[in-house]
């Protein structure tokens, strides 16, 4: 594990933020509520300290939550920090202009393929990107508010979904006992992150109708003939992998969606099996529980089922 977490690399921080009028926050595309929750926290948190600083929120809104604010649609101009919030790797940056920083920092908690960064703060030991961020921010003298922690919160609870992974640890607690003393509402949290409209309940069992299993391993493929028949996207489809996970004899599930180009991504997830070094070998990646994939072909998408069904039963 390669730990930059630590209180010099927090001050390095805090002088690039001191440094710079302008900062662009970044991170990854398809972003989840751990991307979202540590890139708007840190942006809110760094403009309600700073006031008379540019924050700028860079990337798309294509995704499902409706509690992070829109991303902001602007020119860059000029010199600015670029501050990037997990994300492992360059490719999967959302937004290119992260390269037209000044300086660059990272922020992640992903295992390290790609260290980049004028500045690296990376703890793989760590649940999500948002209990990093806590840490780093309440490391300094300054102030939270309410909903600068809620939006942190928010991060910890989807990435170790609901304090369920085995990356969660007391440091993960710690963070959240301490977002929940600045006045994070953790029960409304749960209520606005994870309940569902009747009409996502009925998409999701829909979907589940395409369920296969070989040996321990479960998998949905939804090309685009039965995205369609479903009436939903490949995007909302493939957030939808955890309907297998609850399951005892599946010890991995996975869930393919074909995209427009005819290439598919692949979600793939598991109980206790290693799965993210499958991933690398088809050019994805992820954690050691929960990866993903992406530009895959038919072929490649029959391949690594195959492989997974194996690594299922220990293989």
């Amino acid at each position: 594990m390669h730990s930059a977490f630590t209180m010099k690399g927090s001050q390095e921080l805090l002088q690039l933020i001191e440094a710079y009028d302008t900062i662009a926050v970044f991170r990854h595309v398809n972003p989840d509520g751990d991307a979202l929750g540590s890139q708007v926290g840190f942006a809110k948190w760094v403009k309600h300290n700073y006031p008379n600083k540019t924050v700028h929120l860079l990337g798309s809104n294509d995704h499902h939550y409706s509690i992070y604010p829109m991303m902001d649609d602007v020119e860059l101009s000029g010199e600015f920090l670029s501050v990037v919030i997990d994300t492992a790797n360059r490719p999967r940056i959302d937004d290119e202009r992260y390269m037209l920083g000044k300086q660059l920092v990272k922020i992640d908690h992903h295992p390290e393929v790609d260290p980049y960064g004028d500045l690296q703060m990376v703890d793989t030991s760590r649940g999500s990107a948002c209990e990093i961020v806590t840490d780093i921010l309440r490391g300094f003298d300054k102030s939270f508010t309410e909903d600068i922690a809620n939006t942190l919160l928010s991060g910890i609870l989807t990435d170790t979904i609901r304090f369920s992974t085995e990356a969660t640890s007391g440091k993960t607690l710690a963070s959240a006992s301490f977002l929940i003393e600045q006045g994070a509402n953790i029960s409304k949290l749960n209520q606005d992150l994870f309940t569902q409209p009747r009409a996502v309940f009925e998409l999701k069992n829909k979907i589940a109708q395409f369920v296969e299993v070989k040996e321990a391993h479960s998998f949905i493929v939804m090309d685009s003939e039965r995205i369609a028949e479903v009436g939903s996207t490949s995007k909302q489809i493939k957030g939808f992998v955890n309907v297998m996970s609850g399951v005892q004899e599946f010890g991995i599930w996975a869930i393919f969606t074909q995209d427009e180009d005819g290439s598919y991504e692949g979600s793939i997830r598991s109980r206790e099996y290693t799965i993210n070094d499958i991933a690398q070998q088809f050019g994805g990646g992820g954690h050691r529980l929960a990866s993903g994939v992406s530009k895959l072909t038919k072929e490649n998408v029959s391949e690594i089922i195959e492989i997974l069904a194996k690594r299922s039963i220990g293989e």
